[in-house]
């Protein structure tokens, strides 16, 4: 065995493929959709939450991030957007 020697180009490849960008698209708007859920308990639908993308030093992402004042209220009290981060795992 040799000693492991990252592809910095390679990975930045595999990042932006489609296929991991999809994913990735799908995981930040499962997030979004759990934290929108969970800030409107009370019957009123609200959207307080948005997806934007961000381009790091390697590759494309993206950051599911409150939008409303509504929104940051529930996060620092219930911490809905903290919660809501376990969507992405299922």
């Amino acid at each position: 065995m040799g000693r492991f020697k990252p592809n910095r180009a390679g990975y930045a490849a595999l990042m932006g493929s489609a296929q991991v960008q999809s994913l990735i698209d799908a995981k930040a708007e499962a997030v979004k959709a759990a934290a929108d859920e969970g800030m409107s308990e009370g019957g009123y639908e609200s959207e307080g939450h948005e997806v934007k993308d961000f381009q790091g030093k390697l590759a494309r992402g993206r950051v599911v991030r409150t939008k409303t004042d509504q929104a940051r209220y529930s996060e620092a009290k219930h911490k809905t957007l903290s919660k809501a981060l376990g969507a992405a795992r299922g």
